[in-house]
């Protein structure tokens, strides 16, 4: 079965989302909106309550790229970290934008978000590419935060609390600085990637630079949100 997105828009009216790139705001903006609007908060982390609701119910038949990432940690034979980052980084961007997990993940999210709606206003940080956010949504409720680019680095990236194992991970890697190196090169595709995306559809943005404040952000966000 497949549900109309006209049907989808219609049952997510009270969803509001946040796209954009990494370091951007999304999580302190999700937080704020839930202390001052009252808004719940359904979080796209890999690690929250709704990740892990999803996982108890996957199955191979239905989400198989879920099932075969398990399969892999799983496995006695150690991943080659230092095979994967030798490789250009247009190659790992490419690897990494292939449908997946995350659309996996995401027939799960929208219906749990039409749920959770019904009781009030949520907000949602979960990677949704702009094309699908259009479909399901209006540009009142979408928003996107972007980081100035030179700031979107590993380094900033796992110097948040709730990244820091990522950063830990790399760092026990061989020749951690050549990782390093490559997987900045990679941020920096995906961060190109969400400007453009962005531009092409229009889509109302803050850009967080050196200068930019949570209030300042803030104030922005709800004002789009006529809030």
């Amino acid at each position: 079965m497949k549900i109309a997105n006209n049907i989808l828009k219609h049952s997510l009216q009270n969803v509001y989302f946040l796209a954009g790139t990494p370091l951007a705001g999304k999580t302190t903006m999700s937080k704020a909106l839930v202390e001052k609007h009252g808004f719940v908060w359904f979080d796209e982390n890999y690690n929250g309550i709704p990740f892990k609701k999803w996982e108890s119910i996957v199955e191979e038949k239905y989400q198989p790229h879920k099932f075969a990432r398990d399969k892999r940690f799983k496995s006695e034979e150690k991943y080659d970290w230092d095979a994967h980052y030798a490789r250009p980084a247009e190659e790992i961007f490419a690897d990494q934008s292939k449908p997946g997990l995350n659309e996996e993940f995401l027939e799960f999210a929208i219906i749990e978000l039409i749920k959770m709606s019904q009781a009030g206003r949520v907000v949602t940080d979960i990677c949704m590419p702009p094309d699908l956010l259009l479909e399901i949504s209006d540009y009142s409720r979408i928003a996107c935060l972007l980081t100035a680019p030179h700031l979107v680095t590993t380094v900033n990236y796992g110097s948040r609390p709730d990244h820091r194992n990522y950063l830990d991970w790399i760092m026990s890697l061989n020749d951690p600085e050549e990782k390093i190196a490559k997987n900045d090169e990679v941020f920096m595709l995906g961060t190109m990637k969400t400007y453009e995306d962005v531009k092409k559809h229009n889509l109302f943005s803050i850009v967080r630079t050196e200068e930019s404040t949570v209030e300042g952000m803030f104030a922005q966000l709800e004002a789009h949100f006529q809030l």
